[in-house]
């Protein structure tokens, strides 16, 4: 097993990660996604610690820029190609290395950005040729808590979640 104290930076794509994949559009042509509320509640469980957390996706989306604004995810990159490319620059931002990132990725475009990065974390719904990949496969799927259990797993590892979960109590007693 890993040792994850190292982690600074946990990076997510959006679609098949954040949400199911699916790419559902009404009758007016306007986009719809999905997000979990676990999901949202490791977010917030993930900021009473020292990792920052960015999303770099390849779509542009209203909806993920609200989801974001909701979560106080304060580094998002859409319409990005070279995955590799913008991570590099904002670990540079940061001043950190790959060595301090974890990565949540479920294809192909994930993947070279994806293989520099300490930790890989692919979801359970990612293909199988993709999953053998990565460090940890969650058993969720993406759009449905595998970003939960991905920030759950790296803070029991760093023996931080009992922690995290009274800082966070401690925050919903003083609201």
């Amino acid at each position: 097993m890993k040792d994850l104290s190292k982690i600074k930076l946990l990076v997510c794509d959006c679609d098949g990660v954040l949400t199911d994949g699916l790419i559902t559009y009404d009758s007016q042509s306007a986009e719809l996604k999905n997000f979990c509320a676990h999901d949202g509640l490791g977010f917030k469980l993930l900021s009473h610690s020292d990792i920052q957390t960015a999303i770099i996706t390849g779509r542009d989306s209203k909806m993920l820029e609200r989801r974001c604004s909701d979560l106080n995810i304060k580094y998002l990159y859409q319409n990005v190609h070279n995955k590799k490319r913008c991570l590099k620059e904002l670990l540079e931002k940061l001043d950190i290395s790959f060595d301090n990132v974890a990565y949540i990725g479920d294809d192909w475009n994930d993947y070279l950005a994806m293989q520099e990065c300490y930790f890989k974390i692919a979801p359970q719904n990612s293909s199988d040729d993709f999953k053998i990949t990565a460090d940890y496969v969650t058993q969720r799927s993406g759009g449905s808590g595998a970003v939960r259990e991905a920030i759950e797993y790296i803070l029991k590892n760093r023996k931080e979640f009992e922690k995290i979960l009274m800082l966070y109590f401690s925050e919903l007693s003083n609201s």
